[in-house]
């Protein structure tokens, strides 16, 4: 027995030692880390890619080191996501991706080649973006509540277009929060989509703030609502679609961040404090302001509760509106 002592005295010892060294060698990572490029995957060209550029620009100053975007685009995102999920976890693959590769595209396809939960751990959030719902300026509808009358006194006699998912699905929202009956005609862009609405040809679209605004301004259309639970500064005048009459509504299209899962966690919380920072910046929150966003900035448990929320509620919509997984 005296001598299984001095045994146990050296196990509990080397535990000790072992312990002590991941301790210093995560603390060391973290410290290290970046210590080459960092490339940030954007899922798509347009916003999605020149956000990141802006923010990369940002993270490239405070870090020293050089950020490189890389769009791969198509397939809804899922091209940039199934490439990230498989990319080495050392914290120098960064996915920039959407409500589409880790919301909706669970419930649009019936397999996906990445699990939007178990392949990845989340950095921050990136943006949140607000939509505009416009009408064609012969439509009498003056506010929602007129339209949401209109719909449902003659029902699908309205028309609405889409050429997005996040589009389509603001307003398959409106519907099933509303009762409103319209009819959804689909399109290839959503500038195809405005020509049309412009031209008379369909009667509503809910598209983003950008591409609404300068139209709305033009008097080309009629603004009814946001999409946001708060009224956009840039027309403080447009009320929400909540303070407009319907219920619970919320809607945004958004970005955010995330690495391989086997990334270290002081890497990724090292990452986390870089896209908060950058997110803080004035260069950043005036390019979102600009593009009808505004900063997202999240904790990494924060963004994953929020992806499920998120994947909770477009898969409820998507249901609703009646499409089928591809």
């Amino acid at each position: 027995m005296q001598a299984v002592k001095p045994i146990l005295r050296m196990g509990v010892a080397l535990a000790a030692l072992v312990l002590a060294t991941l301790v210093l060698a995560t603390t060391a990572s973290a410290q290290a880390w970046p210590a080459k490029p960092i490339r940030l995957i954007a899922m798509g060209a347009g916003f999605p890619e020149n956000t990141a550029r802006i923010v990369g620009a940002e993270i490239a100053e405070m870090t020293k080191q050089p950020v490189i975007i890389e769009t791969k685009a198509g397939a809804n995102g899922i091209l940039a996501a199934q490439y990230v999920a498989q990319a080495p976890g050392d914290g120098y693959t960064i996915l920039v991706g959407t409500n589409s590769t880790h919301a909706a595209n669970q419930s649009l396809y019936k397999k996906l080649p990445y699990d939007y939960v178990k392949d990845f751990v989340p950095v921050s959030g990136i943006s949140k973006g607000i939509l505009m719902a416009v009408v064609h300026p012969s439509v009498p509808a003056k506010n929602i509540a007129e339209l949401t009358a209109m719909a449902k006194k003659d029902p699908d006699k309205l028309t609405y277009g889409s050429a997005s998912t996040s589009s389509r699905a603001a307003v398959e929202l409106y519907k099933m929060l509303s009762g409103a009956k319209i009819l959804h005609v689909p399109y290839k862009t959503t500038p195809q989509a405005a020509t049309d609405l412009i031209g008379g040809r369909i009667d509503l679209l809910i598209i983003n703030l950008g591409e609404a605004v300068p139209q709305v301004n033009a008097g080309k259309l009629r603004a009814l609502a946001v999409s946001s639970t708060q009224r956009w500064p840039g027309q403080p005048e447009v009320p929400t679609m909540q303070e407009a009459g319907v219920a619970g509504y919320d809607w945004s299209f958004w970005l955010a961040a995330w690495m391989p899962e086997s990334t270290p966690r002081d890497v990724v919380s090292r990452a986390n404090e870089l896209f908060v920072a950058a997110l803080n910046r004035p260069k950043v929150k005036e390019y979102l302001t600009n593009a009808g966003s505004i900063p997202f900035p999240t904790t990494s448990d924060q963004l994953m509760r929020f992806q499920i929320t998120e994947h909770d509620k477009w898969k409820k919509v998507i249901a609703a509106a009646g499409i089928q997984p591809e």
